[in-house]
C-alpha cells in the first residue's frame, strides 16, 4: 500500500506535467506541476522496495503520453517512441535523487537545491544523444512573453530555474515541516523576472535608433503528405501546389499595399528538383561528362524558372547531392546527400546554399554507420543524409538571413552557436528562417511543441524568426518571442510577414556567454552525484 502511495504521487506529477504541455497547454499548471515530485524530495525516506524505479515508470508514462506523435511517421518509429520515452524518464529519478542528496545530506534548502538539479539535468538533456528539448517545462510559458524575456540572459534554462524555484517554495510551505520563509526567494526572483520582462517588452535597454527597417517575407505552407518516396507524379504535384500558392502570395502583396515581397520561402525539401554536383576527381568519358553536366544543370535551371515566374527572390528547401563516382556506370554510385536550402536572387542566380548540420537520429541518419557499414542497411525514415559544414548567412539585397532546417531550432545551443559564429564573422543575421516539414506528424501536438522551441530561439538571440512549415505551423515570431502571425495546421496557407530587421548593437548575453549558468548547475549535479555515491558506499 505504501509503495502504491509513492506511485500515486509520482503519477500525479506526471499528470500535471502532461496537462501543462500541448495539446491541453495549460501553462499556469506548469508552475505547480513539479510539486508532487518535490514532495518526494522532502520526505525523510522514499517508501517502497524500488522507489526510483517507480519514479522512472511514472516519468515514462508522462513521456509516452507527451510524445505520442513520435509513432506517426512510420510503424518502425514505435520502437523509437518507446526508447526515447524510456531514456527521458531517467531524468526524473535523477532529479529526485540529486535533490535529496542536497536537501538531506548537504542541508541545502529545497528552494535552492531543486532548481539547480533540474536546470543542470536540462542542460544534459540538451546534449546527450544529440539532444532532445521538446516538452521542456519552460516551453509551457511560450505564450507568456512577460515570463520568458530572461532567456536572452541565460537561455530557456533560466525560465526552468524560476519555475522550479517557485514550485519548490510552494512545496516547502505546504508540506510539513513547513518553512514559510521559503516563499521569500520565490517572490524576489519572480518579481525580478517579471520586471525584467516588462522592461524588455517596453524596449528599455535597446540601443537608441530610428525605427528599424523591415522586409516583407512570404511564408508558403502547402499540405503535402510527407512520404512521397520516388513517385514522380506526386513530386510534380507538390511543385505545382507550391508554385500556385507562391503566385497567390505575390498577388496578395500587390492587392494589400503594392509593396513587393523581399523574400519568398518554401519549407524543407519542397523544391523537388535536386541540386546535383560532381566531384572533380570523377573520371568520365566525353559522353558521360555531357550527360552529367545536363543532369547538374537541371536544378539551377528550374530554380531560375521559378524566380522568373514569381519575380521575387526565393529561399527553398531542396535535396543536394554531391556524387563521388559516376552515376552513369553499372555500379551503384557513391555520393553525399544533404538536406539543404538554397537562396536565389531575382535574376535567377544562386547566392548560396545551407546544408543542415544537426541531423535527427534515425530520421536522417543511422548512428555509427560510418564505423559499422552493415548498419546502413537499416534505412532512416527520410534517407541517409550527411551533416553540413555549419552555419551560414545568406545575403540578398543587403539583408542577412540565417536558415535552419526542421529540428535544429529545438536545441538552444545549436541556434546560439549559429548566431554567435555568424556575428563573429561580421554576418550577424537580421532574420532567422526555419524551413521544416512537419506533415510527418499529422497536425498533432508536435507542431505546438516545435513552435514553442522557436519562440525561445527568437528571445534568446533577440532576432525575429520566421517558419515555413509543410503541413503547419508556419509562423512569424518577433524578437520578443511574440507570435505575430501563424497558420492553421494541415491546410494550405500564405503568411505575409513584415519583419523588423535585427537592431544594431551587441548580441545578447546568452549568445555571447552561452550556457555558463546551466553549466554551473550541471557541475553541481555532478558533485551531488559523487557525494551521494560516496555516502551510499559508506553506509553499506
Amino acid at each position: 500500500m505504501m509503495r502504491l502511495s509513492t506511485l500515486t504521487i509520482a503519477l500525479a506529477g506526471s499528470l500535471l506535467m502532461w496537462a501543462a504541455q500541448p495539446p491541453l497547454a495549460l501553462g499556469w499548471i506548469g508552475w505547480i506541476a513539479p510539486v508532487p515530485w518535490l514532495w518526494l524530495v522532502r520526505q525523510d525516506s522514499l517508501v517502497g522496495r524500488r522507489p526510483y524505479l517507480v519514479l522512472w515508470f511514472a516519468a515514462f508514462v508522462f513521456w509516452m503520453a507527451a510524445l505520442h506523435w513520435l509513432r506517426l511517421p512510420h510503424p518502425a518509429v514505435y520502437l523509437g517512441w518507446f526508447a526515447l520515452s524510456a531514456y527521458l524518464a531517467v531524468y526524473v529519478p535523477l532529479f529526485v535523487g540529486l535533490s535529496r542528496v542536497a536537501v538531506h545530506r548537504m542541508r541545502a534548502p529545497l528552494w535552492f537545491a531543486a532548481p539547480v538539479a533540474w536546470t543542470g539535468l536540462e542542460l544534459a538533456r540538451a546534449h546527450v544523444m544529440t539532444g532532445f528539448m521538446m516538452g521542456s517545462l519552460a516551453h509551457t510559458q511560450a505564450n507568456w512573453p512577460l515570463v520568458i524575456q530572461i532567456s536572452d540572459l541565460v537561455g530557456e534554462y533560466g525560465v526552468d530555474f524560476v519555475m522550479i524555484l517557485f514550485a519548490a517554495s510552494i512545496t516547502s510551505i505546504a508540506v510539513p515541516p513547513r518553512h514559510p520563509l521559503a516563499l521569500v526567494p520565490a517572490i524576489l526572483v519572480l518579481a525580478a523576472t517579471l520586471l525584467y520582462g516588462r522592461s524588455r517588452l517596453s524596449g528599455a535597454g535597446d540601443p537608441p535608433a530610428a525605427p528599424p527597417p523591415s522586409v516583407r517575407i512570404a511564408l508558403i505552407q502547402g499540405n503535402s503528405l510527407a512520404d512521397w518516396k520516388a513517385d514522380a507524379a506526386k513530386q510534380q504535384q507538390i511543385m505545382s501546389e507550391y508554385l500556385e500558392l507562391s503566385q497567390q502570395a505575390v498577388a496578395k502583396a500587390a492587392l494589400l499595399d503594392n509593396r513587393p515581397i523581399d523574400l519568398l520561402v518554401w519549407p524543407e525539401t519542397m523544391f523537388r528538383s535536386p541540386l546535383v554536383t560532381f566531384d572533380s576527381e570523377i573520371k568520365t568519358t566525353d559522353e558521360s561528362r555531357r550527360r552529367n553536366e545536363e543532369f547538374a544543370a537541371a536544378g539551377p535551371r528550374n530554380l531560375a524558372q521559378l524566380v522568373n515566374t514569381l519575380g521575387v527572390p526565393v529561399l527553398v528547401g531542396v535535396d543536394r547531392i554531391n556524387y563521388l563516382t559516376d552515376p552513369g556506370q553499372n555500379t551503384l554510385p557513391e555520393y553525399h546527400a544533404y538536406n539543404s536550402s538554397v537562396l536565389v536572387d531575382r535574376d535567377g542566380k544562386i547566392l548560396g546554399t545551407y546544408d543542415k548540420f544537426h541531423l535527427v537520429m534515425f530520421g536522417e541518419y543511422v548512428p555509427f554507420s560510418n564505423w559499422l557499414p552493415f548498419l546502413k542497411r537499416i534505412s532512416s525514415i527520410t534517407g541517409t543524409a550527411e551533416a553540413g559544414a555549419g552555419p551560414i548567412a545568406l545575403e540578398v539585397d543587403g539583408v542577412f538571413y540565417a536558415p535552419s532546417i526542421c529540428y535544429e531550432t529545438v536545441i538552444p545551443h545549436v541556434i546560439r552557436h549559429q548566431v554567435a559564429a555568424l556575428d563573429a564573422a561580421g554576418e550577424r543575421p537580421d532574420v532567422l528562417v526555419n524551413l521544416t516539414n512537419d506533415a510527418w506528424y499529422w497536425g498533432s501536438s508536435e507542431l505546438d511543441m516545435h513552435l514553442a522551441c522557436d519562440v525561445f530561439r527568437a528571445v534568446e538571440t533577440r532576432t525575429p524568426l520566421v517558419i515555413a512549415a509543410n503541413g503547419g505551423i508556419s509562423a512569424w515570431i518577433d524578437r520578443h518571442g511574440q507570435i505575430r502571425a501563424q497558420s492553421g495546421r494541415l491546410q494550405q496557407d500564405v503568411i505575409l510577414a513584415d519583419v523588423e530587421l535585427n537592431r544594431p548593437g551587441s548580441p545578447t548575453v546568452y549568445v555571447r556567454t552561452g550556457d555558463w549558468f546551466a553549466g554551473l548547475c550541471l557541475t553541481c549535479c555532478a558533485l551531488l552525484a559523487i557525494i551521494g555515491w560516496r555516502s551510499r558506499r559508506v553506509s553499506q
